[in-house]
Parts: C-alpha cells; sequence; structure tokens
C-alpha cells in the first residue's frame, strides 16, 4: 500500500481499524545516523497508532520498520550498532519511506559526494518508491538523499543549516529555503536539523491520520511541532580558507573594531586597495559586503550577551556600536527570525535552570 491508498483508508469507515492493513513506514538507516531522530520517529508513530484509536472514522494505523540498503546493522553517529529489521522491501509495499538523518552535517561537498556515491542502491530505491506512488520523507542530511534522487530539482528543500555550503554546491537546482523548518512539495517532505523530526512526523500524522490526532499526538509528547526556523539556532562561522590575504586582514580589522561606525574608505585606505576593489574581493572572499560582515559582527555580539546576562536589549544593543536600538532590532529579527527579547527567552541561562531553585553546584553537591 502507498501513500495515497491513505484517503481510501480512512475514508472507509466501515473497515474496522483492528483488521485494516496498516500504512508501512520505511525509516532507512544510513551509516552516521542520529539514533534519536530514528527511534523518536517510531515513538511518535507508535503513539499517534494509541490516539486513533480514540477517534471513531480514523482507520489508518502506522507500521514503522526500521530498514538498510542491504538489511544489515549500520553503525550510527555515537558508535552504536543499530539492527535493521529487513533490508530494503518492494518499493510498491511502502507508503511513506522516511530518511530520519544522512551523512554528518559537518562533511564538506566533496566528501558528501563521495558518501553519496556509495549509496546508489538506496538512491535508486527512493526514487523507485516515489515512482509507486509513496511519500519521501526527510530529517536533517537525509534531504541530501533525496535531493540525490533528481526529484528535489527545481522544488524547495531544507537541510541542516550546518550542510548549507555543501547542498547548494551538489544541487543547484534544487531551491534551498535553509531558513525553514519544514518544506514539502508533491509526496516530498523535507525538515531542517535532525530534532526537527517531531515537526515533520506530525505533518506526516495529520495528513494520513488528521490533524486530530496529530494534536493529540503533540500534546502527549509534549512536542511543539513548530515551522518558525533554523536561522535562530545557526552558529555563524566567518568564511576563512579563501586565500586572500588582504580581505583576511580586512576581517581581523573588523572583528577588532566592529563597535566603531563603519567607515569603507578607512577600510580600505588601511588594506591599500580601491573601495571598489574592496568590495568586490570581500564578497567572493567571505559571501558578504564588509558592512554585512561587521553586522554580523554585532548580531554574534548581541546574541552571546543575551544568552549569558539580564542586561537590558537597549544595553545590549549600544554595547555592539548601534546607536539606534529600533534599528538593530529590525536587522536582529531579520537575521535570525526572532525579537531580542524572544532570543533571550529561548537560549538564555534561565532556560535550563529546573524549579527548586538549584543551580549546577546544588545539582551535584555531597560525596561522588
Amino acid at each position: 500500500m502507498n501513500a495515497n491508498s491513505a484517503n481510501s483508508a480512512s475514508a472507509a469507515s466501515s473497515v474496522n481499524s483492528e483488521t485494516a492493513p496498516p500504512l508501512r513506514i520505511a525509516l532507512v538507516l544510513t551509516p552516521q545516523c542520529v539514533v534519536s531522530g530514528v527511534l523518536g520517529v517510531m515513538d511518535m508513530l507508535s503513539t499517534a497508532n494509541y490516539v486513533a484509536r480514540k477517534f471513531p472514522g480514523v482507520d489508518v494505523r502506522f507500521l514503522p520498520t526500521l530498514v538498510s540498503a542491504d538489511g544489515e546493522p549500520v553503525v550510527t553517529m555515537n558508535g552504536v550498532s543499530m539492527p535493521a529489521q529487513s533490508a530494503l522491501p518492494d518499493p510498491r509495499s511502502v507508503a511513506v519511506a522516511f530518511v530520519p538523518s544522512g551523512p554528518p552535517a559537518n562533511f564538506n561537498a566533496a566528501r558528501m559526494r563521495q558518501t553519496l556515491a556509495g549509496q546508489q542502491t538506496l538512491i535508486a530505491w527512493l526514487r523507485a518508491v516515489h515512482d509507486a506512488g509513496g511519500l519521501l520523507a526527510s530529517c536533517c542530511t537525509g534531504s541530501f538523499l533525496l535531493a540525490a534522487t533528481g526529484l528535489l530539482d527545481g522544488r524547495l528543500a531544507t537541510t541542516h543549516w550546518r550542510g548549507e555550503e555543501a547542498f547548494r554546491a551538489l544541487f543547484p537546482r534544487v531551491e534551498l529555503r535553509i531558513d525553514s523548518l519544514l518544506v514539502e512539495g508533491e509526496r516530498l517532505l523535507c525538515g531542517g536539523g535532525a530534532q526537527s523530526f517531531s515537526s515533520t512526523v506530525l505533518r506526516l500524522i495529520s495528513q494520513l491520520q488528521s490533524e486530530s490526532v496529530a494534536a493529540q499526538t503533540a500534546r502527549l509528547m509534549l512536542a511543539d511541532g513548530h515551522t518558525s526556523g533554523q536561522n535562530a539556532y545557526r552558529l555563524w562561522v566567518p568564511r576563512r580558507d579563501h586565500g586572500d590575504e588582504a580581505i583576511a586582514l580586512g576581517q581581523q580589522w573588523l572583528e577588532a573594531h566592529y563597535r566603531e561606525a563603519f567607515d569603507m574608505e578607512g577600510l580600505a585606505a588601511q588594506l591599500r586597495l580601491t573601495p571598489r576593489t574592496l568590495m568586490r574581493r570581500f564578497r567572493a572572499a567571505t559571501g558578504m559586503t564588509p558592512l554585512q560582515y561587521q553586522q554580523r559582527l554585532r548580531i554574534e555580539e548581541a546574541k552571546a550577551q543575551l544568552e549569558a546576562s539580564r542586561t537590558s536589549v537597549n544595553q545590549v544593543v549600544w554595547q555592539t556600536g548601534y546607536e539606534d536600538a529600533s534599528s538593530f532590532q529590525r536587522l536582529f529579527k531579520r537575521e535570525t527570525g526572532l525579537t531580542m527579547a524572544e532570543y533571550r527567552q529561548r537560549f538564555g541561562q534561565r532556560r535550563w535552570r529546573a524549579d527548586g531553585g538549584g543551580g549546577a553546584d546544588a545539582l551535584f553537591a555531597g560525596p561522588v
């Protein structure tokens, strides 16, 4: 049974839910996959089956199965060997092929290409599942495997933010929306980082069972299912391997003087370049203009202060060198997707504290 059978299965209320054939969800194990992403998907689907029993007329049930390209165990990211329940099944029997995670997100384009070259059997199978009417879903770098099928060409996709550069290099025909936590197309669903699996699975549950079942499943598992985006989670790492010594010096100067007013003419004079040449070479080397680079430095400083201190938002803005607080706050939200207050609420130190008042010292106090 494939994903197209879900609507007819849901509509056939005369069929007893205990005897209706379940939808087979093939959870694809790949080398160095994230264990929590795989087992978390299984847990959510099992919870959805439990919840669906309480909704008359919802006859769709899921049958999650761990599969690998050859049916053998797969060594995961943390070194644990995870057994597969079967090899890749007949594509026509699969409702959803779910790739919870793929190669590590810190792989560069060359290493990612090499890894994908060794998974051609799996890639061809994914294509066959889709051709047979099944739905393909991924989280994190599982989208690299979906993109390798060619099915995402000309379509929207997302992946873990750390894999952005490699993804764009390998799949220029795919419209990558790196800020998006969840995007979908024609029987194609991509989630962002590994822990976005909850949003991805809840979307599948809402499509294949019902929105009510998805909502109740989210409540039971305390899963937000938010799709607000990844930008707030991204760690900015400036490009430094470009080989342009003058621009490297310019980066160092901006990093030491980012609180000062931006001066294109002054920076160009220090580097003995014309402003036009500086602009061209800086953009080619770093992917952004000198002004954008300075703004990014100020945003990173503001993020660090919001995470570690209770300094007022306006004071944080002024300490980055901005005088116009409202202007900086608009820039901050554009780049992170959150207001400064929202960012502090989500990532500030108080977020990791528990009720009861004890800090880390209290938690580990006493004999060891």
